[in-house]
């Protein structure tokens, strides 16, 4: 998340009050940067760029581009370590499920995201159901797998605006 200076001047001031707008991310601005959030969580001790005081910080100061160019803010797991150790209640968690919301609603989805959403709007399903698969589902005694109702999963994914967002590329994919 360390940027060039160039690209940190692109700041947008009203970008913390949007967030805060979201549902969970309302005590945005209580957070005083101690770092118990990032001290305990699961993924800041693997990957060196994810940090969720950086992530608040950065919402704060309205560097809404590069929280959403970088792709971190769909690394966090959700396990709500960070809420746990958070002494003022920030709900780290819940803002990063508001940026990523707001990330998605402008067309910003991570790519394996995408990858997984493009074959749920084709087929109703993330994994392909293959004729082994149902062979060996039948073996076992089990129903074969319940067809989807395509044209209802279509229908959501228009009223989110999720086939909007995921555009032309769905047939890249």
């Amino acid at each position: 998340m360390s940027r060039p200076m160039h690209e940190i001047r692109k700041i947008d001031p009203e970008f913390k009050h949007k967030v805060m707008g979201l549902p969970g991310a309302d005590k945005l601005m209580m957070c005083f940067q101690c770092g118990m959030c990032s001290s305990d969580c699961p993924v800041a001790r693997r990957v060196d760029i994810f940090r969720p005081r950086t992530i608040v910080r950065f919402a704060v100061l309205g560097l809404k581009e590069a929280l959403f160019d970088d792709g971190v803010i769909w690394l966090c797991t959700n396990c709500y370590t960070c809420q746990e150790h958070c002494p003022q209640g920030v709900k780290p968690t819940e803002v990063i499920e508001a940026l990523r919301e707001m990330a998605a609603s402008e067309g910003k989805l991570h790519p394996e995201f995408r990858k997984m959403m493009v074959p749920l709007f084709r087929t109703g399903r993330i994994h392909r159901i293959t004729r082994l698969k149902e062979k060996l589902r039948s073996e076992m005694g089990l129903p074969p797998v319940p067809e989807v109702p395509l044209d209802e999963l279509q229908a959501l994914f228009s009223l989110t605006g999720l086939d909007r967002i995921l555009g032309p590329k769905q047939e890249a994919i």
